[in-house]
């Protein structure tokens, strides 16, 4: 039993297109306008509606924003957290490693080996 083929008139833009996309996935023309066609109804699709928010698509939203929210929080951190926890370890390892102090006071009478010996 064969079947009967029809013609139907359609852009060649999107001729072009449809038989770029069953070329694609090894499929004859028939067997791609049938797949098409049975994907809208199984899932309740039409083109023409925006689609329902399913499962799948909230998780990509999600995932989407999680993605965003990531790459902002590396880069508050690469930016200010990390400089700011270098300034405070260099403050706190240095007041550590100092044993003498900041000034110092220089008495008039210390000796200074620079000088004649008229001042000893």
């Amino acid at each position: 039993m064969s079947r009967n083929f029809s013609r139907i008139n359609f852009h060649s833009e999107t001729v072009e297109r449809f038989k770029k996309y069953a070329v694609e996935n090894e499929v004859n023309y028939t067997e791609t306008l049938e797949a098409m066609l049975d994907f809208f109804d199984k899932n309740y699709i039409s083109p023409f509606k925006p689609f329902p928010l399913t499962n799948y698509r909230l998780l990509h939203i999600f995932n989407k924003r999680m993605d965003a929210l990531e790459s902002l929080l590396r880069k508050m951190e690469k930016d200010s957290l990390e400089p700011t926890l270098k300034i405070l370890l260099n403050l706190i390892n240095g007041a550590n490693s100092r044993n003498k102090p900041l000034y110092r006071e220089k008495k008039a009478y210390e000796e200074d080996d620079t000088h004649p010996d008229f001042y000893k």
